[in-house]
C-alpha cells in the first residue's frame, strides 16, 4: 500500500514539474478597477490557485464539521456524567450495610 502511495505521489510530482517547465512564460494578472497588476510565470499562478483552493476547501470542511465536533463534545460530557453517577451508585450500594447483610450476591433484598 505504501509503495502504491509513493508511486502515485511520484507521478503527481513529475506531472507538476513537466507542467512548470512547459509553462514558464510570464503572464500579467490585472485587477481592473484597482491599479494592481501581478507579473508572474503561468505555472506559479496555477499552483497558487490550486493551493488557495485546497486551503479554502479545507477551511469550509473544518467549519462544517464544527457541528459534529460540538455534538461529540456534548456526548462525551454526558458519558462522563453518567459514568460518575454509576460509580457513585456503585460505591453507595457497596457501602450500605443493610444490603450486604440481608441481600444476596446481586444486592437484591429477599422477602422474609
Amino acid at each position: 500500500m505504501k509503495l502504491l502511495l509513493w508511486l502515485l505521489l511520484l507521478s503527481l510530482i513529475l506531472i507538476f514539474v513537466a507542467f512548470a517547465v512547459a509553462n514558464r512564460q510570464g503572464v500579467t494578472i490585472s485587477l481592473d478597477p484597482m491599479p494592481v497588476s501581478i507579473d508572474a510565470p503561468l505555472y506559479g499562478l496555477v499552483f497558487a490557485g490550486i493551493f488557495l483552493g485546497l486551503i479554502a476547501g479545507g477551511l469550509i470542511a473544518w467549519i462544517r464539521a464544527g457541528r459534529v465536533r460540538g455534538r461529540l463534545l456534548e456526548a462525551q460530557r454526558n458519558l462522563r456524567r453518567l459514568e460518575s453517577g454509576m460509580q457513585k451508585e456503585q460505591k453507595a450500594s457497596e457501602a450500605s450495610p443493610v444490603m450486604a447483610a440481608t441481600g444476596d450476591a446481586a444486592g437484591v433484598v429477599k422477602a422474609a
